[in-house]
């Protein structure tokens, strides 16, 4: 049967990818600015709550202070007054300390005391309602000896034998206390209020010319899920305003000062928060245009780069069709090398082989320029010199190579060099492949306009040239027909043997095993007879070797077959399944696929059961799916068997039966179970709670004691699943009391999971 190839068409969606692309950008670039400005927003209130600490702090500590010295001063006084001593010397001896400016003492009488004589309150101001305060630090008062005058008062009692003889006043002036903050808030780049708690009356305001009262915030307008009563009602706390001053947002914490009764509340605007900020968001913003603009750029090229390789992926195509479907002989290897001189316009192409096989095409156009016998023997000769150095000083098996006549090459090879010029070659674009045993085969494009297309498709045809050279020769027809299916043209099960050694000794990379069996074979024959069944495997072998092309496709007997991958990407494999099992749909064939995969092979054979045991499951879901009527139980003294009342899957269990004594389904995160085959080997129970509570009883009744431990080590779910994730198969041959020998193997269910969670568990018979 032909194989059939099309052409598949590409529709640049480059546009559409770049226009998602720019609004995906666009969506991270505004979140990243709002995550940038939460963030400043955030650390501002954080920085607010932290300095508006630190100055409280001081505030206090220093208002303690001085209330401590005061009470010093005081015990000196009822010293003075217990000896009827004037007050004088404590007058004449005081200094300013800390923020307290002057001292004074009110009397019962209240007459007030200073270093400058004394002044009668009466009327002003009260003893007996200054002695139940005690203690205490006034806000922004009157000062009763000076008109327009306020300063605050730092009170502390005279006792004398637990009677209070007067009340000494430390005087505080407003505008010395707000001098000594509003520095500091200037260097923190803030605004500071701080008011008594109950007037609202400013201590110190560092926006203000003039304290006033802090209900002028009141008038502002506060943002959402702020308000002034929140801030006037609570003791700590953030609000946020729009300022009157500037036309921006004002971010506030407020906190009490409880030892003193006065409220303090520092500010800082927009312009001050996210200066930072916005100087980084305009940063951002010319760097997303750059990046924006490279985007653009590069899927421009894109667009270019893969428009040309789709072209050489087209006639690539159309050259392999040439070269595998035309009947053999010398016209088709022509007819390739014609196409690829028309597809990079170039003046000629040549393939030869180290066995001194050789064919040529010229373009009509520059016959004129054809070499001579001679002179080609010795433009060969160069070119398998170079393919040879090449693959001696780097070990490629495949090497795309070019050749021009410059400045390197009159250096390394002058006589070479002039022979290009001589003959008007200005280029050679060549792919030259070594096999094992050191036969080298050569495609050559001369002259071509497009020297990367040029070498990108000999790359992808030069094997192809290769095989169709191989066919025509029809080299070792013997070991062909012994290696070959007579019906599918597929590898039959002595090329699987011998290649399983090659496999285990190459041990490739990125290698996969898909176990292919067709569905309803015996119906299709009983239905419509043998030929029709026939038919169906041959259009599977076919399809097979086209979606796997390059790859080993093995018929293993009856209706299974066989694929190796090798060096192939696990996601380009399952493309090719998914595009395999696409292709059977029309004619309404049905086939059941399991895979195994690794990374790097070490056990083929492995491998193959891995692959079975996931083509059986993949079997009985298929006729589970489609036929759950008919099903009987049959039962014996070891097994419970499904019989479905279809032969082949019936037929299956029985062959696992012969080979396996159960296989389970083990969800390792969950510890449950599923069974695959149907047997009582574990005595399993539909209802058990966990696996490991059965596997565990298992041990313990029926495994030799030398082998229990090494047994309920498969337990420990999580080294089962890095061993699984490091491409290891955990197993073990242990004995049973009866002294049967088994085998215990553990697989992944899928090896697309990046994290082991389904697992196989196998108990083979030995």
């Amino acid at each position: 049967m032909a194989i059939k190839y099309e052409k598949k068409k590409y529709k640049h969606k480059y546009v559409l990818y770049t226009f998602i692309t720019a609004i995906l950008l666009c969506i991270v670039f505004v979140a990243l600015v709002k995550f940038l400005y939460t963030t400043a927003e955030e650390e501002a209130y954080e920085n607010l709550h932290v300095q508006t600490k630190q100055i409280k702090d001081d505030i206090t500590l220093q208002l303690l202070s001085d209330r401590e010295n005061l009470a010093t001063m005081a015990n000196f006084a009822a010293k003075l007054y217990k000896d009827e001593e004037s007050y004088d010397l404590m007058f004449e001896s005081f200094k300013p300390i800390g923020l307290i400016a002057n001292i004074g003492i009110l009397n019962p009488d209240n007459t007030f005391v200073t270093k400058a004589g004394s002044v009668n309150l009466d009327g002003l101001i009260s003893f007996e309602e200054e002695k139940e305060k005690g203690e205490y630090i006034s806000g922004r008062v009157k000062d009763l000896t000076k008109d327009e005058h306020e300063i605050i008062r730092s009170a502390v009692p005279i006792n004398v034998d637990g009677n209070t003889v007067g009340i000494l006043y430390g005087v505080i002036s407003p505008d010395a206390i707000g001098e000594r903050y509003n520095q500091l808030v200037q260097e923190l780049d803030a605004q500071l209020f701080v008011y008594e708690k109950k007037t609202g009356d400013l201590v110190i305001d560092s926006v203000h010319d003039e304290l006033g009262n802090i209900s002028f915030l009141k008038d502002r307008k506060y943002n959402e899920d702020y308000s002034y009563e929140q801030f006037a009602e609570t003791d700590k706390g953030f609000i946020s305003f729009v300022s009157a001053y500037k036309d921006e947002n004002a971010y506030l914490h407020y906190s009490t000062m409880e030892e003193i009764g006065w409220m303090i509340a520092l500010a800082r605007y927009d312009s001050q928060v996210f200066a930072t900020t916005h100087v980084l968001s305009r940063n951002l913003f010319i760097v997303f245009l750059a990046m924006v603009s490279i985007i653009v750029m590069y899927i421009v090229m894109l667009m270019v780069s893969e428009r040309k390789a789709n072209a050489v992926i087209e006639c690539a195509s159309d050259v392999r069709k040439v070269l595998l479907e035309t009947s053999e002989n010398q016209g088709h290897i022509d007819e390739a090398l014609k196409q690829v001189c028309m597809f990079v316009n170039a003046r000629s192409a040549v393939f030869f082989n180290s066995d001194g096989e050789e064919y040529h095409y010229v373009m009509e156009k520059d016959k004129a320029n054809v070499l001579s016998e001679k002179e080609g023997k010795y433009f060969i000769t160069e070119l398998f010199r170079y393919s040879a150095d090449f693959h001696k000083a780097n070990g490629a098996t495949v090497s795309i190579l070019r050749i021009k006549p410059n400045k390197r090459l009159v250096k390394t090879n002058p006589s070479f060099c002039e022979f290009l010029k001589e003959h008007k070659i200005t280029e050679v674009s060549f792919s030259a492949t070594i096999n094992q045993s050191k036969h080298i085969t050569i495609l050559a494009v001369i002259n071509a306009k497009g020297s990367n297309e040029a070498r990108m498709l000999a790359e992808k045809v030069a094997a192809c040239f290769s095989m169709a050279l191989y066919n025509k020769n029809n080299l070792n027809k013997t070991k062909l027909v012994a290696t070959t299916d007579a019906l599918t043209g597929a590898l039959n099960r002595v090329a699987y043997k011998n290649d399983l050694i090659t496999f285990d000794k190459e041990q490739s990379t990125n290698f996969s095993c898909i176990y292919v069996d067709v569905n309803e074979l015996h119906i299709c024959n009983n239905k419509y007879g043998h030929a029709a069944g026939d038919a169906m495997l041959i259009y599977i072998a076919n399809t097979l070797k086209e979606v796997f092309y390059g790859h080993k496709v093995y018929r293993m007997g009856g209706d299974e077959f066989l694929v190796f991958c090798q060096n192939t990407d696990h996601s380009v494999v399952t493309k090719n399944i998914e595009n395999f099992t696409a292709q059977l749909v029309p004619r309404n064939y049905h086939v059941a696929i399991g895979m195994s995969y690794r990374t790097q092979n070490n056990n083929t054979e492995e491998m193959v059961r891995e692959a079975e045991i996931r083509m059986y499951e993949a079997k009985a879901q298929y006729y589970q799916s489609k036929a759950q009527e008919n099903v009987v139980t049959t039962k014996d003294t070891e097994y419970v068997q499904v019989e479905t009342g279809i032969l082949e899957i019936d037929a299956m269990l029985s062959v696992l039966k012969e080979n396996y004594h159960g296989i389970y389904r083990v969800s390792l995160d969950t510890d449950k179970a599923k069974r695959i085959l149907m047997p009582t080997y574990l005595k399993y129970n539909e209802n058990e709670e966990n696996f490991s509570d059965l596997f565990s009883e298992y041990v313990a009744e029926a495994v030799e004691g030398d082998y229990r431990r090494a047994m309920l080590s498969f337990l420990n779910y999580e080294a089962i699943k890095n061993q699984l994730l490091e491409g290891k198969t955990p197993k073990i041959t242990y004995k049973k009391n009866d002294g049967e020998s088994v085998t215990l193997s553990v697989y992944k269910m899928s090896d697309t999971d990046q994290v082991v969670t389904e697992t196989l568990w196998i108990f083979a018979k030995v």
